[in-house]
């Protein structure tokens, strides 16, 4: 009886909210994990990279993002304005954070506060899945959200290492790659 009821104008016409929001965990995850990739092969020598490239592994990193997620947002219709509103509101949250820590170390002359924004950014993801733990009271967005305060305690520990940068990557790859791509493809956490 319900399929009679049912008709192609009640199916929604483009990616739901969740798979939106998938795709940017997804994006974000790939180019911030490879950024940090990048950051640990440098610094770790696994990379015969100047250290002068870690800057500007930053800004490519950033420019791909944005440009990456403007173009989500084109193509994913209202579901994809809303998501890409959330993460706007959280890359403000971290450019926040950056120009904090950047000022902080300026006023103190101690440049080796800004690797904390590692385990901000970790615990920035952290906040956001308990907020939609919250909302949803799905387990898994829990455990994700553990998954990411976890993360960041071990990067604060390994702090101005070089493997700061691949347990970053590590993490992302749990907190946003992994979740975004189950997200993207339709299914709940």
């Amino acid at each position: 009886m319900t399929a009679a009821t049912h008709t192609l104008a009640d199916t929604p016409s483009g990616p739901t909210v969740a798979v939106c929001a998938g795709r940017v965990l997804l994006l974000a995850g790939a180019v911030f994990g490879a950024a940090n990739l990048v950051q640990w092969g440098v610094l770790g020598g696994a990379l015969p990279w100047h250290e002068a490239t870690l800057g500007l592994n930053w800004l490519v990193a950033a420019g791909v993002f944005i440009a990456a997620l403007i173009r989500l947002r084109t193509i994913g219709g209202e579901a994809a304005r809303r998501a890409a509103g959330w993460s706007r509101r959280a890359i403000l949250l971290i450019v926040g954070a950056a120009l904090a820590l950047a000022g902080a170390s300026a006023v103190t002359g101690d440049w080796g506060l800004m690797p904390w924004l590692s385990v901000a950014t970790l615990i920035l993801y952290g906040l956001a899945w308990t907020i939609a733990f919250a909302r949803t009271r799905r387990a898994g967005m829990a455990l994700i959200a553990a998954v990411a305060a976890g993360g960041a305690a071990v990067v604060a520990a390994r702090l101005g290492t070089a493997d700061q940068y691949l347990l970053q990557a590590a993490t992302l790859a749990l907190v946003a790659l992994l979740p975004g791509l189950w997200l993207a493809s339709g299914r709940r956490l």
